[in-house]
């Protein structure tokens, strides 16, 4: 029987009384080696979490209030693995360090469901099926769909008793796991223009849209939903919006079509407090606005005022965050060793984008000299000995190199994106922040910059 071992694996764990932990998620690890890379727990695409390891190779991350969650582990950029848990669950994960899928032993409170994971995999249409014309298009979209749920349905006794809701979710993610593919379909048919779109593919995407709070446990769906609705939105736009133009549409959309309450200010959460993450508080009034008047949930506009007013401290005239680091010899410093003049940090790593701005800050040293700037690289490199081996490099001689300590607390103050790589700081003499995200120097715009602003 194809999912024998699965019902097997569950009546081994069944009279197991699992240890809860409230209304936390815990995922600990243990390994033999530190992964080389580092290993990363991400619950969304903007939130990944590398784990700090002890002395031990012991390292943990506890999930607050989640009801579920659909977590993945990165060893660093090669592998990834799917586990799936609910309030107060603990999954443990044993691995060496090196090789996460040949020798990852994960123990938990849902076995079948770690099981199925292990074994679920992925089928995608080929790009031809943007060839065809909409009806065809739909109707292969839905033929892949039941292809990646067989293994679901096969083993479906024994995950319901592990978890219903876990069945229900994973159904609807087969479906929103797709919906790249629906969304990408105007662009890859060959519709140039909005005019072009058959009218038909707007009302098939309005129809995939299920309104379920469930489902926003889902990445998948949330995804698929973030991007319908910026499509949708904007329907009769040929020009694309700004990001914040689209988190708008997107907002607008779903307050006049949406039904429930519920799934509407969640979404509106999740979007507000995704823009103000990334982009910051400057010129967001009608948005602060809208969120604030559409946010009757007293927890989801806590969730957004937290991240508003992260921000609101670092405007400039603030007290700076200040950091402790090392040079190469191990002499410790912080913001106190460059009170005598401006301090431009900045916040990079051992990849191409970072090395590329160093020559270009090379260049501004004469500019940093004139307007008393000293230039401090903080490298946030994962291992200690890699920075040391790269700041010997010639092109990198410039400014004053440390190496980071309590990188994680000190990043998360300051807005650090790692979708940007690297960042530019600016404090005054005082140690007050003067910008917090200035423009990188290889655009030209830092030294524009700071001939205006010194």
């Amino acid at each position: 029987m194809k999912c024998y071992f699965l019902l097997l694996l569950f009546a081994l764990f069944s009279c197991a009384t699992p240890l809860r932990h409230g209304n936390n998620i815990k995922t600990s690890v243990d390994v033999d080696e530190l992964p080389e890379i580092g290993l990363g727990i991400s619950t969304t695409t903007t939130d990944l979490r590398v784990v700090e390891f002890d002395s031990a190779k012991h390292g943990e991350r506890i999930i607050e209030d989640a009801a579920t969650v659909y977590l993945t582990l990165h060893n660093g950029f090669s592998e990834r693995k799917q586990l799936y848990a609910e309030k107060g669950d603990h999954i443990h994960l044993a691995f060496d360090g090196k090789n996460l899928h040949r020798t990852s032993k994960i123990t938990g409170d849902r076995p079948p469901i770690t099981e199925y994971l292990s074994r679920w995999k992925a089928v995608f249409p080929s790009r031809s099926i943007y060839t065809l014309p909409l009806p065809e298009f739909e109707m292969k979209l839905k033929e892949t769909i039941q292809t990646n749920s067989s293994l679901l349905d096969s083993c479906e006794s024994a995950l319901n008793k592990a978890s219903k809701k876990f069945v229900k979710l994973e159904r609807a993610r087969m479906k929103y796991l797709l919906g790249s593919v629906l969304v990408n379909y105007p662009y890859a048919h060959g519709w140039k223009n909005r005019k072009d779109i058959d009218a038909d593919y707007y009302t098939m995407l309005e129809n995939w849209i299920e309104e379920d709070n469930n489902y926003l446990d889902l990445p998948e769906y949330r995804t698929f939903v973030t991007h319908a609705c910026s499509f949708l939105g904007s329907r009769n736009e040929e020009n694309a919006a700004t990001p914040y133009e689209n988190v708008l549409k997107q907002i607008q959309y779903a307050a006049r079509n949406f039904k429930q309450d519920e799934v509407i200010q969640r979404f509106i959460a999740t979007w507000a407090s995704e823009y103000v993450q990334r982009n910051g508080i400057t010129q967001i009034e009608e948005l602060d606005k809208i969120t604030r008047e559409r946010l009757t949930n007293p927890d989801l506009l806590s969730r957004y005022t937290s991240v508003y007013d992260s921000w609101k401290c670092l405007e400039p005239g603030n007290e700076a965050i200040d950091f402790i680091a090392r040079d190469s010899t191990g002499k410790e410093y912080s913001l106190k060793n460059f009170r005598n003049g401006y301090v431009c940090l900045y916040i990079w790593q051992n990849v191409s984008p970072c090395l590329v701005e160093f020559a270009h800050l090379q260049e501004l040293a004469p500019l940093f000299k004139e307007k008393n700037v000293h230039l401090v690289n903080l490298s946030i490199e994962p291992k200690n000995e890699t920075w040391r081996e790269v700041i010997r490099n010639k092109n990198l001689q410039t400014g004053t190199h440390l190496y980071l300590e309590g990188t994680r607390e000190f990043l998360s103050k300051y807005h650090y994106s790692s979708w940007n790589v690297f960042q530019f700081i600016l404090i005054t003499p005082d140690g007050k922040i003067a910008g917090s995200h200035l423009p990188k120097a290889s655009s030209g715009e830092l030294e524009k910059y700071l001939k205006e602003q010194l």
